[in-house]
């Protein structure tokens, strides 16, 4: 049976990663640029089965219409939610997502798909509660987050991911500010230009902005050239071959983030974590026990940020809380989420 992998852009398909090496499959994208970060980014890409195009190397790809799959049968794989067609009868539709966190509801939150493959409860309840989205407990398929299970494995390695950043002092803790784009309050250029004034005398200082935001990347990039500051890495998020997020954050003393679901991502990891203050009509209320705001110190530009961040990778004083937030906020966390979602599909005889 055939088996694809769908995304709109190329960060979202870093979440389709651990099974295209498992059992390979095709890639549908929408859009030239996404093709061509695609084909970068899988360029013989290790897998245990891949599927290859005509050269050999190259991801097996199909260009389509956003919303028609109506000519596809077998399984699609969205990390995606959105308003689609397909010919139930010939394709089975089943939707990852493409991070945890709590931001406002969107119409395309109710796209109703077959089955969900859930990192965790968190997702679960945030399911379960849209509005208009009407879901059975067998259309919920328990797996765990399959982008921990290389870290879990110790499949990630350190010195190389700090090569592959290109990273010139690697006695310096490593401060990593990943915040999110403008549907969730994004801040980055509100205090990118501070951090890097007030960290980076002791600090590397990464800087990952939300795909959606790499465009204002060249304002970072012209103060740096004005500022001369040094120690200062700029994180293109359309690398998710070598520079993709459990790679980044695995590098990381400290993250700094605001409402992005990368910070639930971190717990894997147990990172000290400093959460960034928003607005409060980009925050979404969550049940207190996947409430990362009120288990770690938050920041806002009325105070100094060098103490705390001092503070927390001297001290990773949370610890124990982030431990207890990661078992509520995902399933398993053993290292077989994927092993779990192959399993799967091989009951719909993928």
């Amino acid at each position: 049976m055939n088996l694809y992998y769908l995304a709109l852009n190329i960060y979202q398909f870093s979440y389709l990663k651990p099974l295209y090496r498992e059992i390979g499959g095709e890639f549908i994208v929408h859009k030239p640029r996404a093709l061509l970060q695609l084909k970068q980014n899988f360029f013989h890409f290790p897998s245990d089965n891949p599927t290859r195009g005509w050269l050999g190397m190259q991801p097996k790809t199909r260009y389509m219409d956003y919303q028609d799959y109506s000519k596809l049968s077998g399984v699609m794989v969205s990390s995606i939610q959105f308003d689609y067609e397909h010919d139930p009868g010939k394709l089975v539709t089943i939707n990852t997502g493409h991070g945890t966190g709590y931001k406002p509801a969107r119409d395309q939150d109710r796209a109703d798909f077959d089955y969900y493959f859930l990192d965790g409860p968190m997702r679960y309840d945030k399911l379960m509660n849209i509005d208009g989205l009407a879901l059975s407990e067998d259309q919920m398929i328990k797996i765990g987050n399959m982008r921990f299970d290389a870290v879990i494995n110790g499949q990630l390695d350190r010195q190389k991911i700090l090569n592959d950043f290109g990273v010139k002092d690697t006695s310096r803790p490593n401060v990593l500010y990943a915040p999110t784009w403008k549907w969730g309050g994004g801040t980055l250029l509100k205090h990118s230009y501070k951090f890097i004034d007030d960290l980076t005398d002791n600090y590397n200082v990464f800087i990952r902005p939300h795909y959606y935001d790499w465009r204002k990347m060249k304002h970072i990039k012209k103060y740096l050239k004005k500022t001369n500051s040094e120690h200062v890495y700029l994180v293109e998020p359309w690398n998710i071959r070598t520079k993709d997020t459990m790679e980044n954050l695995a590098i990381a003393d400290l993250l700094i983030s605001d409402n992005s679901s990368i910070a639930y991502q971190s717990l894997i990891f147990q990172t000290p974590i400093l959460i960034v203050d928003v607005e409060d009509d980009k925050i979404v209320e969550k049940p207190a026990k996947y409430d990362i705001r009120a288990v770690v110190d938050r920041w806002n530009e009325n105070k100094p940020i060098k103490p705390l961040v001092d503070e927390n990778i001297r001290e990773n004083k949370y610890q124990t809380e982030l431990i207890e937030l990661l078992d509520n906020c995902f399933y398993f966390n053993d290292g077989k989420s994927t092993e779990r979602a192959v399993e799967f599909l091989g009951k719909l005889g993928v």
